[in-house]
This record gives structure tokens, sequence and C-alpha cells, in this order.
């Protein structure tokens, strides 16, 4: 097997992982949502499958501006949940992805949503989502956090969230706006 294929493969079960933590840790069973398929030697998510788990309600993030902002105000929106670090280099490469991705999403009434896991203070934070151009709602988390609730197994670390607040699927690693874009748009023509 080759380097390339192997780094696909645990990528792939470490997702898996995630989503079934997940599962486990709001209580709920996941299904053929979480199953994998093989496709010539490399392992791929169901296609056109969902994931079904609550966020947990009372959630809270820390603002930039010093303030808190529950993940159940965003209830009525698509968001992308992305979990990321200032020192992910990963992460850095997918920050202009969600930039572009932020302009379609409001468009239907959605959002990324952007927790900075363990990344210094808030001004820190704030001057290095400047920098990055990022124009979505960043907030500062921690590791127990993101672990803790919801399970991120390495980082970036996305949730895709319905307008219901469900998560629906689950990313690990950078993630491409056509690929998150296509995943958004198939959720909505499924939910009308």
């Amino acid at each position: 097997m080759n380097y390339r294929r192997l780094v696909l493969l645990l990528t792939a079960a470490a997702g898996i992982a995630g989503a079934a933590a997940l599962g486990y840790r709001t209580g709920q069973r996941l299904d053929a949502a979480t199953a994998a398929v093989s496709d010539g030697g490399v392992l791929r998510p169901a296609v056109s499958e969902w994931l079904a788990i609550p966020t947990p309600v009372n959630e809270v993030f820390e603002t930039l501006e010093g303030g808190s902002k529950l993940l159940a105000d965003y209830r009525g929106q698509i968001v992308v949940l992305n979990f990321w670090g200032t020192w992910c280099p990963p992460c850095l490469h997918e920050i202009p992805e969600l930039v572009r991705l932020q302009p379609y999403l409001e468009e239907i009434g959605g959002t990324v949503l952007g927790p900075a896991v363990d990344s210094g203070s808030r001004e820190a934070i704030s001057e290095f989502a400047d920098e990055m151009a990022i124009n979505y709602p960043v907030f500062r988390t921690t590791t127990n956090q993101a672990v803790g609730t919801f399970a991120a197994v390495g980082y970036p670390y996305t949730l895709l969230i319905d307008r219901e607040g469900v998560i629906r699927k689950t990313y690990l690693g950078p993630q491409k706006m056509p690929n998150l874009l296509a995943d958004v748009r198939q959720l909505e023509a499924e939910a009308n």
C-alpha cells in the first residue's frame, strides 16, 4: 500500500471514528451515514447518506469582543462549524476556502463559524483573523470543548449543521470550497 492510500485510509477511519464518538457523546445511534465504501482501494464515506446527531443546545463560544454566543443562536441557518487553530498549518490552507464559501452561505441564510482552538488571547486571534481576511464569525475555544463536546479527532475539524441544528456531516482535514458547497446544496435540495 502506498503512502497516499494509507493516509487516505487513516483519515477516513479517523472521520468515521469521530462521527461515532460524537454519536456516542450525544447518545445518538449512528446508522449507515457513518459507513464507508471502498472505491478502488480508497475508503470513502457513503454517498447521499447523512448523519442525524443533534448539536449540544446550550453550547457557548467566547466571542472575540469578550461576550458569548450560543450555538443555538444560529438555529434556522445552515452552519459550517470549523474548529481550527492559528498553530495548525492545514487549517491555514483551509481558511481561504471557507472565506470563499461564506458569501454563498450568506445568500441562503447560512454561515461559517470558526472557533479557534487554544490559539491565544481574543486580541491575538482577532489580529490573525484580520490578516487572513476572515469574513465569518470567529470565536475562542479550548481543546476540552472541541474534543469533549464535539469529538474533534484532529484539526481542522468541520461539522455541517442543518437548519434544525442537526449535525449532518463531519470532515477531518482541510476541505475545498466546491466540495463543501456541493454538500450544502445537496442538503438544501433534500430538505425541500
